[in-house]
């Protein structure tokens, strides 16, 4: 399905998922970033649900997450309304 992501000027919020620990301790939700800027190292195997390939997940929301973490499945019956909230990254990825 081609997605479009809404054009009107809104904050959208990112969750990098599996950053190590020590490279994020300076960083605080609200924080402003800009093109280029390092946000962080991947963590290792204990900071990345134990997967021995380091990875980071990244996700956008066009709602501010109420806690450290955001969905990363829905069920069908939430489909269509997860694809407006959360974003495709590749959006911003390239």
């Amino acid at each position: 399905q081609n997605m479009k992501l809404p054009t009107e000027r809104r904050r959208v919020y990112a969750l990098y998922g599996h950053l190590d620990d020590a490279a994020i301790v300076d960083k605080k939700t609200g924080d402003k970033i800009v093109k280029g800027q390092v946000l962080g190292r991947m963590g290792d195997i204990h900071q990345n649900g134990g997967w021995f390939i380091p990875h980071v997940h990244f996700q956008l929301s066009l709602h501010a997450p109420k806690t450290h973490d955001m969905p990363g499945a829905v069920s069908m019956a939430d489909r269509t309304r997860a694809l407006i909230e959360y974003p495709d990254p590749r959006y911003v990825l390239g």
